[in-house]
């Protein structure tokens, strides 16, 4: 080896570790990936597949060699999620991000997790006030709700030829898991926006259904034939979304609804004008920004970020629905183009520093 090799190898080495110095003064080796575990509370849902794919995405963005690890229970068992996440503490990952149901189960655990020292980020519902200074990404239920109202409103204006704030009539609204904050939120927030909208349409009390598709259609089937002329027809759950848009379909009724989940059927009941418009809690998106911001952070060397980030409220209608049906036939690549904008603003929201308190999620400052 001549001295001007020698000497070019030292500078490159030299470089090298430079780079991999972070910011706390900890060196991260350039060769060995970050191991990041996203915890699902089940396996099976197809908005699950949104979690995959937008985690996905983001390793393939970072510029960086990130492991991801996918654990959840195959049904819907927050005890047994809980329990995975202290067998995934077992592994020492860089870090863990809960997509979060039963935010109590995960005090004890994540304190734990902490101690030794893996990084913890949420999505989909807000950990408890313990982690209030922790790093959550998610839509906000509330605004979700709040544009559930706008389009039925104009949906309702549209059809029956009056302003919204005229217009009379009875609305149904339904939630199949009492006190689940990220249902319990969507109908708040549709309530409080038909009541500003339309201050003569009665929103009548909570109809109690089921979160699966056979227990959900026949409590559906059963409010509707008592109510048949309710203006519109809406479920925080997706299994009465999908049986919503099926009766309104098979029965042809003149009712309108807006869906929160976009599962296959839903996704072609938009298409086909059966439902206005869906919005969608933007599980990818979640995901998406989680992974990407904590590993940024992590190569780094930076703390988390701190507090809320909050995925702006997505209204599929018949202007953008071939779009993000598209995305859906290769979910890693294509919803990735589709949400750029999207990340393009969540990630100047994290640079400025601009997130909103946790706290607001379960106590929402609705205008």
């Amino acid at each position: 080896m001549n001295c001007t090799t020698a000497l070019r190898k030292v500078i490159l080495t030299s470089l090298s570790c430079m780079a991999l110095i972070a910011a706390d003064g900890t060196a991260w080796a350039g060769d060995k990936p970050l191991r990041i575990t996203s915890l699902l509370p089940t396996t099976v849902q197809e908005w699950t597949v949104e979690i995959k794919a937008g985690a996905e995405a983001a390793a393939k963005d970072l510029g960086f060699p990130v492991e991801l690890r996918f654990e959840g229970p195959s049904s819907f068992d927050p005890s047994k999620q809980a329990a995975m996440f202290q067998n995934e503490v077992l592994r020492s990952p860089d870090a863990i991000i809960i997509t979060n149901i039963a935010a109590p189960l995960f005090i004890e655990p994540v304190l734990e997790a902490q101690k030794k020292g893996i990084k913890v980020a949420w999505i989909d519902s807000a950990p408890a006030s313990d982690f209030h200074d922790g790093f959550f990404v998610s839509a906000d239920p509330t605004e979700m709700g709040l544009a559930a109202a706008a389009v039925i409103a104009k949906t309702l204006e549209k059809s029956i030829g009056k302003p919204a704030d005229e217009i009379e009539g009875k609305v149904e609204i339904g939630s199949c898991v009492p006190g689940l904050a990220v249902l319990e939120n969507r109908v708040v927030g549709t309530r409080n926006g038909l009541a500003k909208l339309m201050p003569k349409v009665k929103v009548q009390d909570t109809v109690a259904t089921k979160p699966d598709r056979e227990g959900s259609f026949a409590a559906w089937n059963q409010a509707i034939r008592k109510d048949p002329d309710a203006l519109a027809y809406l479920d925080a759950c997706e299994a009465g979304q999908q049986n919503i848009a099926r009766i309104i379909a098979e029965n042809k009724l003149k009712a309108t609804s807006v869906a929160f989940d976009v599962p296959e059927d839903i996704r072609q009941a938009v298409k086909d004008g059966i439902i206005p418009a869906a919005i969608p809690s933007s599980f990818y998106a979640q995901s998406y920004m989680a992974v990407y911001l904590t590993a940024k952070a992590l190569h780094e060397g930076k703390p988390l970020p701190k507090h809320w980030l909050k995925i702006s409220p997505l209204v599929l209608d018949s202007s953008n629905i071939d779009a993000y049906i598209e995305g859906w036939k290769d979910p890693v690549t294509g919803l990735r183009q589709f949400y750029g904008p999207e990340f393009d603003r969540a990630k100047a929201l994290a640079d400025k520093g601009e997130l909103a308190p946790i706290a607001d999620y379960d106590n929402p400052p609705i205008q």
